[in-house]
């Protein structure tokens, strides 16, 4: 029996930590992102401002290209209006239940295809309990 709760202990272990590291990776990848974007625009504001079309190192060629997109500069982000941002949000749980509920159907449903990610709130659980709801899933 001592062998299955330390295997069980093992286990729960290695799942919340499999957990913390999956939210850091995440927190990675976006800053990642973020700094080839930002390596990118300042190439480019490079050749642009001396009307280059490429530069040439040893290893590689970086140059401006014309892709079959347009493309965008924000000048002043402070200045777009929401309608044309993407949000991320951390909603409590009960919130997003009654914002979900006051809505029609289908922006309820659109809403919900926004979510991105979820994960159980222990303060939320611990607030549940001490109201003695049933919260499944608990030990």
């Amino acid at each position: 029996m001592d062998r299955i709760g330390r295997f069980l202990t093992l286990m729960d272990n290695r799942l919340k930590y499999c957990r913390q590291q999956a939210e850091h990776f995440q927190k990675r990848a976006r800053t990642g992102d973020a700094k080839i974007v930002n390596t990118k625009n300042m190439v480019l504001y490079f050749l642009m401002s001396r009307g280059l079309k490429k530069i040439e190192g040893n290893e590689f060629t970086l140059r401006m290209q014309k892709n079959g997109q347009d493309s965008v500069e924000i000048t002043d982000a402070a200045q777009v209006p929401l309608t044309c941002r993407e949000l991320e949000l951390r909603i409590p749980g009960r919130l997003w239940q009654e914002a979900l509920a006051c809505l029609p159907e289908d922006t309820s449903k659109t809403l919900v295809s926004c979510i991105r990610d979820d994960r159980p709130s222990n303060d939320a659980i611990k607030e549940a309990v001490s109201r003695y709801e049933e919260v499944p899933a608990l030990r």
